[in-house]
């Protein structure tokens, strides 16, 4: 494996050992000076075989599952011995105890700092396992292919592991364009191999003849690579998995009425998407017209496929016809109590996959007690209960949440969870007794290492400047994550030095890039007064046509993602189309996307 692969950055490894520490020391009659490696000489040989019997007794703990901490303080005093061969037989312990305890900072640090022969040859798939799967969790693509590909590296054909095998085709198919072609610039043959592969199966998913040659150029060019009749099976389904490849589209939309000009937003981006496939021909239908009307106009314009429509209560009636028959891409999220039909998908612009989102990337960044504040609207409100789900079903508790309707209610709760008025008051007691004015900062409470806000872009620069200017100057800066709810084109064009160093998360199309796309350049270019919601809504357009053709090899293959305007989307339960969203941070007077293996403050 090359060095110079891009891996996540380190966590700082005085955090690391901290967190680690944490730990009461004297817990199941043991202290890490127990088992430390001692100042004064020892024999040489009855120390290695002391270490070997701590060694030994570490393991056990781990495979009977009993005392995880007396487990977690042996590995880890042993990571330093003095003996290779302990360090190497260490190194699966030492993971196993960080990950059993919890202490995921530590973990992250092991891995990012390791390189796979460090590991006991014997340890080398389990710990390639166990690191995967500690990255892929936390949607940190190229950390897990680092250790996946290294391992595929050391083992060779003669030693391939279906297992290993399959869960580095899982992570290769997640990779963008531009992480595949980041990470073949400086790849080993056998890496390059691999991504080449993933290569052909984005580019000829679905064309069988054509991925069925590909296929057989790759073998004939890269013969020290396991046989086609070797490689993950999915490899072979999506060579024969035939695409939907509609020449007649039938589009429902909202075409008069007043979600008009909802409708013509899609619209716009269907159209712009269609250009680059001239074989297709979209038939637009207004999605105000009865059910019996809708499905004669498809009937009579024999239409192959449909796309549409875009509001629930449209969807619902077309939804539940007995007589409905065509492959349908629904633009909004199917009723509760329908059954999956393998040819109906849907495709909303969920607010929900935002708040999941963030739950990740808090996990990633190992927060463990972030503030949730919303503002009392119906979609923020929603976002903040379901990210209030998701984190107490991962961490076993609630998070800790306020609302707030006013920007007095705003600047008043933010002086209680930071517990400002609480030391000003403290302060006013102070010298109150001592008769004299007392001259003490005002301090806020340094549990708090995130939050979340969910409110609009105005909301937003009103509630950056009161926590700056609330926090306690001698506490550390306290992190703010945001919804794309929060972020305004048209604001940031006057003024964003109040969100500095502000995170959020927002679909690829409303992020400056640079340079910028053709497609974007030409749209600024042609609606430069659109506002955000219409730039959505043409961006759901423009991927809903590019997922078509998709959405076949996406139901055979769940992990496949297809990187559009709206976000990296995949084919998700019963159907729905799930969002990841770019990650971007506020910084030198702009909105940048942040790498996902930078997410770090």
């Amino acid at each position: 494996m090359a060095s110079n692969t891009t891996v996540a950055p380190a966590p700082v490894k005085a955090q690391a050992e901290a967190e680690v520490f944490k730990l009461d020391p004297n817990a199941a009659d043991v202290s890490y000076q127990q088992v430390e490696t001692p100042v004064t000489a020892v024999a040489q040989d009855s120390f290695e075989q002391k270490q070997r019997d701590l060694l030994s007794e570490a393991k056990t703990l781990l495979t009977e599952k009993i005392n995880p901490q007396r487990s977690l303080a042996i590995t880890h005093s042993l990571r330093d011995s003095v003996y290779g061969q302990i360090r190497a037989q260490n190194m699966l312990p030492l993971l196993q105890s960080y990950l059993l305890n919890n202490q995921l900072a530590a973990a992250e640090a092991l891995l990012t700092e390791t390189q796979l022969t460090d590991v006991t040859p014997d340890d080398r798939k389990d710990f390639t396992l166990l690191a995967a799967d500690f990255f892929s969790k936390n949607r940190q693509l190229q950390p897990a292919l680092r250790w996946l590909l290294a391992q595929d590296e050391l083992a060779g054909n003669a030693a391939a592991d279906a297992q290993l095998q399959n869960l580095l085709w899982q992570n290769l198919l997640q990779l963008s364009p531009a992480e595949r072609k980041t990470l073949a610039s400086s790849a080993r043959p056998r890496a390059a191999a691999w991504l080449n592969l993933a290569e052909i199966a984005f580019s000829f998913a679905g064309d069988q003849d054509a991925m069925q040659q590909a296929l057989a150029d790759w073998q004939q060019r890269h013969p020290g690579m396991p046989v086609l009749e070797n490689l993950p099976e999915t490899i072979q389904k999506l060579a024969t998995t035939p695409a939907y490849q509609p020449a007649k589209i039938g589009v429902i939309l909202p075409l008069s009425g007043s979600f008009k000009a909802l409708g013509e937003a899609v619209q716009l981006g269907m159209v712009a998407a269609t250009a680059q496939t001239p074989k297709r021909s979209l038939h637009f239908i207004d999605s105000s017209q009865s059910s019996e009307a809708i499905v004669a106009a498809l009937e009579s314009q024999q239409i192959d496929f449909v796309v549409g429509p875009l509001l629930r209560e449209d969807v619902d009636k077309l939804q539940s016809l007995p007589n409905w028959r065509w492959p349908t891409l629904f633009l909004n999220s199917k009723q509760d109590n329908n059954q999956p039909n393998p040819d109906q998908f849907y495709f909303a612009l969920s607010a929900e996959d935002e708040a999941a989102q963030m739950v990740e990337l808090f996990r990633q960044q190992h927060y463990q007690h972030p503030v949730l504040i919303s503002a009392r609207s119906p979609i923020n409100q929603r976002m903040a209960q379901h990210f209030q789900q998701l984190w107490q079903t991962q961490n076993g508790e609630k998070v800790e949440s306020y609302s707030f309707n006013t920007q007095e209610e705003l600047r008043a709760l933010i002086n209680t969870f930071l517990e400002t008025a609480a030391s000003t008051e403290r302060v006013n007691e102070i010298t109150k007794y001592a008769g004299k004015t007392i001259n003490a900062e005002m301090h806020s409470r340094l549990d708090v290492d995130a939050i979340y806000l969910l409110a609009d872009a105005t909301q937003t620069r009103l509630f950056k400047p009161f926590i700056d200017v609330t926090v306690s100057p001698t506490a550390p800066a306290l992190p703010i994550y945001a919804s794309s709810r929060s972020h305004s084109l048209a604001i940031d064009r006057t003024d964003i030095r109040d969100l500095a160093g502000m995170t959020l998360t927002e679909m690829p199309w409303l992020v400056p890039q640079e340079p910028k796309l053709p497609l974007r350049a030409e749209y600024e270019q042609l609606f430069a007064e659109q506002d955000e919601t219409s730039q959505r809504l043409f961006a759901m357009g423009y991927d809903a046509m590019a997922l078509i053709s998709k959405l076949k090899q996406q139901q055979q293959f769940p992990a496949m993602l297809y990187h559009g305007l709206t976000g990296s989307l995949r084919l998700g339960k019963d159907q729905n189309i799930q969002r990841q969203l770019t990650v971007a941070r506020y910084g030198k007077g702009k909105l940048a996307a942040v790498s996902q293996s930078k997410n770090a403050n």
